[in-house]
């Protein structure tokens, strides 16, 4: 049954594997690394432009490591998960300072580096230097769940055992690279979440799932995903040509970006009644403004939240003191790295003002 399962998707890849990433077949650990973090939380087809746009800024980890920060995260701006981009260039770095700019080449020196789990070192581990290291990533989660019919949920520690000694029992020896990446793509364009090409599948005729009507039911998660909404309502203040933006650096989404004066509601709030508030009022004091213009709600979808955010363009004719904020003209906005909501405020060319 497992040799089977193993001979039978190595064969699929050889003959049939069409699917076309940049990056695969590459064995540069850097490459494969790069597209790795970028793919994490990040469907292939998004991701692929940032992958080109990183190797033909960067194409070598030195020159990562030696990027500023502010640009770098520009680069990455529009992907989501903040927190991905700045352990990769900690890692970069790391990579210059402990390992001479040389990508290290063993499975515990690669996890070793920031950001770097246990799936992704696996990846590099076998692509790059074709090392014994089987992948675990959600694809193959569901391909092995329901090919051998395993209920155990893919998010518990049991699961994750489970899976991970599977997996590592079904490595053909010396094809790590072919292998991973047969059972990657596989689940991905055969074995897929909805809609799996069951009929034409190879490994259906002693696929435990197919033949018992589970396939729709597996993988099983433990957890329930649960979505929180929140209200952020910005104020752009302008004075002449210049808007007060920061930087956020608290532990919560978007760390490392910046944004406009924030004040966070716990629910929808009305423009007009917002400006009666306390929030309001402790923020503007006794400002002078006036209200040039307000915008239609921007809608962000995250794993976890969804940010609905509203911008209250505001003017003022003497500069204000504003506290941790910092004054930039508007023709520069684009030196700096924003939330996809905060870019998508800015891009729209019915706003005007800007």
């Amino acid at each position: 049954m497992k040799q089977f399962f193993t001979n039978t998707l190595l064969e699929w890849n050889k003959n049939e594997n069409t699917r076309s990433m940049p990056w695969k077949g590459e064995k540069d650990p850097y490459r494969i690394w790069l597209s790795e973090i970028i793919l994490q939380q990040t469907r292939v087809e998004q991701g692929w432009a940032y992958y080109e746009k990183f190797i033909l800024n960067y194409p070598t980890v030195k020159e990562l490591a030696a990027a500023p920060e502010e640009a770098v995260f520009r680069l990455w701006q529009g992907l989501g998960y903040y927190a991905r981009c700045k352990n990769m260039l900690a890692a970069a770095r790391q990579i210059v300072s402990a390992y001479h700019g040389h990508f290290p080449n063993t499975y515990e020196t690669i996890q070793s580096l920031k950001g770097i789990g246990p799936y992704t070192a696996a990846a590099i581990a076998s692509f790059a230097f074709n090392l014994p290291h089987a992948v675990l990533d959600g694809n193959v989660f569901r391909v092995l769940s329901r090919f051998f019919d395993i209920d155990t949920p893919i998010d518990s520690t049991a699961g994750k055992k489970q899976f991970a000694e599977l997996a590592q029992e079904l490595l053909p020896h010396g094809l790590s690279a072919s292998y991973n990446q047969s059972i990657m793509d596989f689940g991905a364009v055969v074995c897929k979440h909805q809609q799996p090409a069951c009929h034409t599948c190879p490994l259906a005729g002693k696929c435990k799932a197919f033949q018992l009507g589970l396939t729709g039911l597996l993988p099983v998660k433990a957890k329930k995903l649960v979505i929180r909404k929140r209200y952020f309502y910005y104020l752009v203040l302008q004075y002449k040509d210049q808007v007060f933006i920061r930087k956020r650096t608290e532990s919560d989404i978007w760390q490392n970006l910046h944004e406009f004066i924030l004040i966070e509601a716990p629910a929808p709030e009305d423009v007009t009644a917002l400006q009666s508030t306390a929030a309001f009022k402790n923020i503007m004091k006794d400002i002078r403004y006036n209200t040039d213009a307000v915008s239609g709600t921007f809608k962000q979808q995250l794993t976890h939240q969804t940010i609905y955010s509203q911008f209250l363009m505001l003017s003022v004719s003497k500069k204000p003191e504003m506290p941790g904020y910092m004054a930039v003209p508007r023709n520069q906005l684009d030196h700096y790295a924003f939330p996809k909501t905060i870019t998508d405020f800015l891009g729209n060319r019915e706003l005007t003002l800007f």
